[in-house]
């Protein structure tokens, strides 16, 4: 993978600064919401002849804050009806560093505890880097 993981995780992170909030290409161990963040869960190697082709595959996790406040929700629920499949793909080859990229899932809803930032509530996505 001539590639870097560094180079995916930047290039996904300038698609997503359209999208307001924190975003980071590292995950965050304190963000603040509304946050973006993503870490490598996967790399398959092989995937044609000849090393002919790697597929890196991120999670992207996006959190906003859990309360009384429905406008909270409400923006994470955009980003998972489309937005942030749309931010994370506008260009997609990160600036041609990268064959293409792929959102394939949201794969998770939850609310997060977190140490002296209180509850956030979370969606995680499958993204599919094709190197």
């Amino acid at each position: 993978m001539a590639t870097t993981m560094a180079q995916i995780r930047q290039g996904l992170a300038n698609n997503l600064s359209v999208l307001e909030g924190q975003v980071s290409p590292y995950m965050l161990a304190a963000p603040t919401p509304p946050a973006i963040h993503m870490l490598p869960t996967e790399v398959n190697y092989d995937q044609a002849l000849q090393r002919g082709l790697t597929v890196a595959v991120l999670t992207v996790q996006a959190m906003v804050a859990f309360g009384l406040d429905v406008s909270t929700q409400q923006r994470l629920d955009g980003w998972v009806q489309g937005e942030l499949k749309a931010a994370a793909e506008s260009d997609p080859t990160l600036g041609g560093t990268v064959q293409y990229v792929r959102v394939v899932a949201m794969t998770s809803y939850d609310v997060l505890a977190l140490p002296d930032r209180g509850q956030m509530l979370a969606a995680s996505f499958r993204v599919e880097v094709y190197v």
